[in-house]
């Protein structure tokens, strides 16, 4: 049978199966355990991708006004940053963009931000399925029976998928200490990579 991608039916199997729970064929199941694995997973997800990652995140992206003048942020923007320099400091309020300068929420032109996005669990790089995966199984074992034994042997596969997610992470950017490969720092925003460190005051 070939290799397939993991989907989130396995990897809700995978953290039910670390307190001994058999794998079931749909998440529409009804068993109580099997939601608050996936309850779990989607919580880990959104804590992951919140760091900021290669993959999902992008700068200077078009966020443009409606008829109102208003900007209305999508579902799946996890965060949102201005860029440096340009006068302003936005934030999300009540699903809205907001200038935090001009105690507004109404803007008179395309604004170009930093933003973080958040992807469904299957549209997600290998690396990341399966550090979450993994995370979020260590979690459900601690909340859902307390397993101390479970935890503390699923924290060794989870420091090893760690660094192989950031190896992941490292490749995408092509990273030096200084900078990427191309000499720029743009997308090197993050407290993990080694330029940041560099940068601090």
């Amino acid at each position: 049978m070939a290799i397939k991608k993991a989907t989130k039916l396995q990897a809700v199997n995978t953290i039910i199966s670390n307190i001994g729970q058999a794998p079931v064929t749909n998440l529409e199941s009804g068993n109580p355990l099997v939601e608050m694995a996936e309850q779990i997973l989607d919580e880990i997800t959104i804590a992951v991708l919140a760091e900021g990652w290669q993959f999902n995140t992008e700068r200077g992206y078009p966020f443009t006004p409606d008829s109102n003048n208003q900007i209305v942020i999508p579902d799946n923007v996890l965060q949102l940053d201005t860029n440096p320099g340009d006068g302003t400091q936005t934030v999300i309020r009540n699903g809205k963009l907001y200038d935090r300068v001009k105690h507004t929420y109404t803007f008179d032109k395309q604004q170009e931000l930093d933003v973080q996005w958040l992807f469904e669990f299957e549209h997600l790089p290998e690396a990341f399925k399966n550090y979450i995966t993994i995370r979020a199984a260590n979690v459900f074992a601690g909340r859902s029976v307390g397993s101390q034994e479970a935890v503390s042997f699923g924290q060794r596969e989870e420091t090893i998928a760690r660094a192989t997610l950031m190896e992941y992470d490292t490749q995408q950017g092509n990273y030096t200490i200084f900078a990427d490969s191309d000499g720029d720092d743009t997308y090197q925003k993050s407290a993990h990579r080694p330029i940041n460190v560099l940068l601090r005051p």
